[in-house]
């Protein structure tokens, strides 16, 4: 559910994360004025598998863990996303619907970019943007170098 803050709570929120490690002050405020906030209850979906909301999330507080069926339609946990991580944000490049089920692991506070507030950064502030952007690229990055060298043990 989406709770209204300030800017200034938004930036110190965004800032404890430390998900912006490396930007300005004046870049996390200018940041923090594009990002929501939402409270989600502990076993609370943030969202399922194949839905279409068009938004990444960055655990400000608690944690999220990330369920995938397997093939017999087991619900599995792939991981648990922690304070100052993210999830969602395939969405903002590719428009592709969820791969996987988000579920609040704990009373979890996140902040939220939805793509329509990417679009507005990129009109507004494009050098932030290209920072903002470039950080989430490296993360992608670096989740498939990781999901590659764990894939590799499964290859016969």
């Amino acid at each position: 559910m989406p709770v209204e803050y300030s800017v200034d709570e938004r930036a110190e929120m965004l800032e404890q994360t430390q998900w912006l490690d490396g930007f300005s002050w004046k870049e996390i405020i200018n940041f923090a004025n594009y990002l929501n906030v939402s409270r989600i209850n502990k076993g609370v979906p943030v969202f399922h598998e194949g839905t279409q909301e068009e938004y990444m999330c960055i655990v400000a507080k608690g944690s999220v863990r990330v369920i995938k069926q397997d093939i017999t339609g087991q619900a599995k946990t792939l991981s648990v996303i922690t304070k100052g991580k993210t999830f969602g944000e395939m969405v903002l490049f590719d428009g592709e619907p969820r791969s996987a089920t988000i579920v609040s692991a704990d009373n979890t506070v996140l902040l939220i970019l939805t793509s329509e507030n990417l679009d507005r950064l990129i009109g507004e502030s494009p050098g932030l943007a290209a920072k903002v952007l470039f950080k989430l690229g490296k993360l992608l990055s670096q989740r498939l170098r990781m999901t590659s060298g764990k894939l590799v043990d499964f290859i016969d």
